[in-house]
């Protein structure tokens, strides 16, 4: 296996947990998480993931310095809700990497109970925004690894 198929190798193996709280205002008038804030809780994965394998530059860094993480395509499947107070663990790993977008795997689960609530997929991209020019992912990710 050469350097670059053990570097995919290592990020798909990869897998990272964060845990959020479901606030008052994510809730519908029924008091359980309205559709669209499952979105807002997938995108915290994301952010957890991303800082968990990058070594000197954390996510929020790289936003100032004029990169976009932006999504392509999600594709979400709601099993089942979580209410007002409730704890979700979202996990998140890689599924898949190509040269110039990555999908990644959400799953949600109630912390009382570990129950699937919300199971995502998503296909997103790096991008310059002083070029607009989409990032290699491979050479993206790696970029603090060296």
């Amino acid at each position: 296996m050469d350097a670059k198929e053990e570097l995919k190798a290592k990020f798909l193996e990869h897998k990272d947990s964060t845990r959020v709280k479901v606030r008052f205002n994510d809730t519908d008038a029924m008091g359980i998480v309205h559709f669209k804030n499952y979105m807002v809780y997938f995108d915290d994965g994301f952010v957890s993931f991303m800082n968990s394998i990058r070594n000197r530059r954390k996510i929020e860094e790289m936003i100032h310095e004029g990169l976009a993480c932006g999504v392509r395509h999600v594709d979400i499947t709601y099993e089942g809700s979580a209410k007002f107070g409730d704890y979700i663990i979202v996990e998140t790993e890689i599924k898949k990497l190509r040269n110039k977008s990555i999908t990644f795997s959400h799953m949600l689960h109630k912390k009382s109970d570990m129950e699937l609530i919300v199971k995502v997929e998503s296909v997103r991209f790096v991008m310059d925004l002083k070029t607009h020019k989409l990032l290699n992912i491979l050479e993206f990710l790696d970029y603090d690894l060296k």
